[in-house]
């Protein structure tokens, strides 16, 4: 496959976790952004989470309050995240019409 650059964007749902990135099989996903827009009317609490291999859960962003009509990126504060091949990078909004898009290279390890 080589190494890609790929885009993974989401629609939210109120209160329901989604699926934003499941890294494929022999591959490293080095996360560089997880972009988040509230399109809502008001404001929405946000969680971001990871499952090594597709089990448990790991609050990247335990809960983290974004404005109505606000954006956010949240590794802006950080360096970029490391998932393997399985790990699955979920985003739950309390509101609905939230926005993700996750930014990561994807690395061949086969």
């Amino acid at each position: 496959m080589g190494n890609a650059y790929k885009r993974y964007d989401e629609t939210l749902v109120a209160a329901t976790a989604k699926v934003v990135l499941t890294v494929p099989e022999a591959t490293t996903a080095i996360v560089k952004s997880i972009w988040v827009a509230n399109n809502a009317g008001s404001s929405s609490n946000m969680v971001v989470t990871y499952a090594p291999a597709g089990v448990g859960t790991h609050y990247l962003v335990p809960t983290a309050a974004l404005a109505s009509k606000a954006f956010v990126d949240y590794m802006n504060s950080g360096g970029p995240l490391v998932l393997e091949a399985g790990d699955i990078l979920s985003v739950t909004s309390s509101q609905s019409d939230v926005y993700v898009v996750v930014s990561a290279l994807l690395v061949d390890r086969s």
